[in-house]
């Protein structure tokens, strides 16, 4: 699993490292519906389990991720956006919201795929409350484009406010 560090660059959880000065990450906190905002929040606790996988295409670049996860979708014509389990993509025509928040001037909407599954991949993923989204980078470039997911999230976090994400 990616994630998105404060120096707007991708740290692959894989190949971490047994100790780490400060590591920050992305998230987009919508713990809150009335007040959406990203934040950097420290490294502290990592999540170590094993879990199906999915192989998606996000616009031309391809991720893995949990099977058990859910994206933040959304459509650029459309208000909201929400969150869609993994398991639903197939084959329905869903875009991802794309955004670095960092960098990016606007968000953008990219179609998402299941291309493979894996039945057995041991996962290394930071802890987040309710409501936080991970910040995946989908590229290694220097300023990478993002998408978002989350593990769990209650039914008052799984729509976000369009017009306060950007």
């Amino acid at each position: 699993m990616r994630i998105l560090t404060l120096e707007n660059k991708f740290y692959n959880l894989e190949t971490l490292p047994d100790e780490i000065d400060d590591l920050r990450f992305a998230i987009l906190d919508n713990s809150n519906p009335q007040n959406v905002d990203y934040h950097y929040i420290p490294l502290i606790f990592l999540e170590s389990f094993n879990a199906p996988a999915l192989v998606l295409k996000i616009g031309n670049r391809n991720v893995k991720m949990p099977l058990d996860w859910q994206i933040l979708i959304g459509e650029k014509e459309h208000g909201d956006l929400e969150t869609l389990p993994l398991s639903s993509l197939n084959d329905r025509g869903f875009s991802a919201f794309e955004f670095n928040p960092l960098s990016s001037f606007s968000p953008s909407f990219v179609p998402i795929e299941i291309v493979d599954i894996y039945h057995d991949v041991t996962w290394y993923a930071p802890r987040l409350r309710n409501g936080q989204f991970l910040c995946v980078p989908i590229d290694d470039s220097e300023k990478p484009r993002c998408v978002y997911f989350v593990k769990e999230i209650s039914r008052n976090c799984e729509i976000v406010d369009y017009n306060q994400v950007f």
